[in-house]
C-alpha cells in the first residue's frame, strides 16, 4: 500500500504536471525513479498469473491500487499495461463492486 500511497501517485502526479524525470540523477532522488519504471513494476506484479495483487486472497491492496489503476487508465494518467483490463474487469465483476456500482448509479438518478 506505500507503494501506491508514495511511489505511484507522485509519478502519476508528476506527470499529469508535465514534471519529467529525465536523468539518472533526477530519478535516484525523486523514489520512485520514473513513471515507467512504477508502470513496470504495477506490470510486474499482474503478469505472473496471479488473480490478485497478493495473489488468490483479494485485499485491501486491490481496492486501493486497483483503483489507481483503474482511473489511471481511464482518464489517460497512466499508460494501459497488458494485465490491466482485465484486473480491473476482475474487480468490477466481484459481487461486492457490481452492487456498489447499483447503489452509486441509483443515488446519481434519484433513486434509493
Amino acid at each position: 500500500m506505500f507503494f501506491a500511497a508514495g511511489p505511484v501517485e507522485a509519478a502519476v502526479t508528476n506527470a499529469s504536471l508535465g514534471i519529467t524525470v529525465d536523468t539518472p540523477e533526477v530519478r535516484g532522488r525523486v523514489g520512485y525513479g520514473d513513471m515507467p519504471s512504477v508502470l513496470d513494476a504495477l506490470e510486474g506484479l499482474l503478469s505472473d498469473g496471479r488473480e490478485w495483487l497478493l495473489g488468490a486472497q483479494f485485499s485491501a491492496l486491490d481496492v486501493y491500487l486497483g483503483s489507481q489503476i483503474g482511473w489511471g487508465v481511464l482518464f489517460g494518467s497512466m499508460e494501459n499495461r497488458p494485465g490491466f483490463d482485465a484486473y480491473v474487469g476482475r474487480l468490477h465483476a466481484r459481487p461486492a463492486a457490481r452492487r456498489a456500482a447499483e447503489l452509486d448509479d441509483a443515488l446519481a438518478t434519484g433513486g434509493a
